[in-house]
């Protein structure tokens, strides 16, 4: 019994870098983005997620290959190829997308947390900015870890034995893969792809791939990771939007605050539905908004060759801004959900030039060597900009509809 437990540990961490990715896009912003595509517009944006798990898998497994071959991070080779200003590029694109990003988690965390505890929602966010800025300045990160494991955990089998006592119909189900945008959905189109086929993300997988210590002899593990990553995603965000379409969506209402979310929980739970909702998305703000600030803190300090020393004042510095990002929404009086979506939609406009860096790395013999991308992956790889491109455009024309006059 001890040796098979063994062997199961062996196995969850060498599954390390997919569980990470998995609970850096997991968080507040896709389960914000997917309620309120459910709750807004049922199933029928069922294909685009599908397509953009699709899509993740073959990026992250080239992005990874590509730092295997190299051991060198992203934003060191667009760098070394493609001069300083692509660099910036990336870094602008990771550190703006970021901090947008926390301003809605760290908002939605707060926002949950006053409503539920009836408190100032000011204080509130002033309150988690302040535990974030402090998870990350004193790297104690994983002794929170287990308990927002389980809190997560707990909130996603939640929704997953929730879809079954408020399942959709199967119509909906089978209508949401045929592709079209619905009318007034082009900025959540652009934000579910944003949350899942997020520049970030791959960005951040170079780092962990590097951390890690991969070489080329562990390629056919890192496609099973980047697989199994995938897969989960794409149950895990299919059975939110679910949820969301059998819940809100059936009696046409609308999400105006975050504790509106937890009606999507309410056959399993009842009146503890909402208790269980604030408390999960608690845990997954806080997994979300740490990833969010990390990894815009190794592209900067990567850009500007500053140690990633996060004892140092530097580093320290750095993070402030990206947690103190959780104030902005009570300041402006803004509604941290649809700030969230925006923040989204934003990250679909920064992707395919980053997604062309990654497919020109790629094809470079001189940095591939004899590991240059096949006819299938170059292929897929286009397909994805292109896909990114169509959602790149979806999220612009979201932007241009919020800013017309109505």
């Amino acid at each position: 019994m001890v040796q098979f437990f063994s062997r199961l540990r062996a196995l969850i961490i060498s599954y390390g870098p997919a569980l990470f990715v998995i609970g850096a896009i997991i968080g507040t912003g896709s389960v914000s983005s997917l309620v309120w595509a459910g709750t807004e517009h049922g199933m029928s944006l069922l294909w685009a997620l599908l397509l953009s798990s699709v899509f993740f898998w073959v990026l992250i497994s080239l992005i990874s290959k590509v730092t295997f071959v190299t051991g060198q991070t992203f934003v060191e080779l667009v760098e070394e190829q493609f001069g300083r200003i692509a660099a910036f590029y990336i870094v602008f694109a990771v550190v703006v997308s970021q901090f947008t990003s926390n301003i809605g988690v760290i908002g939605i965390v707060s926002e949950a947390f006053s409503s539920w505890l009836n408190l100032d929602p000011l204080g509130a966010s002033i309150f988690w900015s302040i535990v974030i800025y402090v998870l990350i300045i004193a790297g104690k990160y994983s002794i929170f870890e287990r308990l927002i494991i389980f809190f997560v955990t707990l909130l996603g089998l939640s929704f997953i034995v929730n879809v079954f006592l408020a399942a959709p119909s199967a119509s909906s189900i089978v209508s949401g893969f045929i592709p079209r945008v619905p009318e007034g959905g082009a900025m959540i189109t652009g934000a579910m792809v944003g949350t899942t086929l997020a520049g970030s993300v791959i960005v951040m997988r170079s780092y962990i791939v590097k951390e890690k210590g991969w070489t080329v002899s562990e390629l056919k593990h890192a496609e099973r990771d980047a697989a199994v990553s995938g897969i989960a995603i794409f149950i895990v965000s299919a059975v939110i939007m679910a949820c969301a379409a059998a819940t809100l969506h059936v009696r046409g209402m609308h999400i105006e605050t975050a504790v509106d979310m937890a009606y999507t929980l309410v056959p399993l739970l009842g009146d503890f539905a909402a208790t269980l909702f604030v408390i999960g998305i608690i845990a997954a703000g806080v997994s979300s908004a740490f990833p969010n600030a990390l990894v815009s803190i190794w592209c900067i300090t990567d850009f500007f060759k500053i140690p990633r020393d996060f004892s140092s004042v530097p580093v320290r510095l750095i993070a402030i801004p990206f947690c103190a990002a959780g104030v902005i929404a009570p300041l402006i009086g803004g509604k941290p959900v649809f700030l969230q979506i925006m923040s989204l939609a934003l990250q679909a406009i920064f992707l395919p030039l980053l997604i062309l860096f990654l497919i020109m790395l790629s094809s470079k013999k001189d940095v591939m060597q004899d590991q240059k991308s096949t006819r299938f992956v170059f292929t897929m790889s286009i397909i994805t900009l292109l896909f990114s491109l169509f959602m790149s455009y979806q999220a612009y024309l979201g932007f241009m509809d919020l800013l017309s006059p109505q």
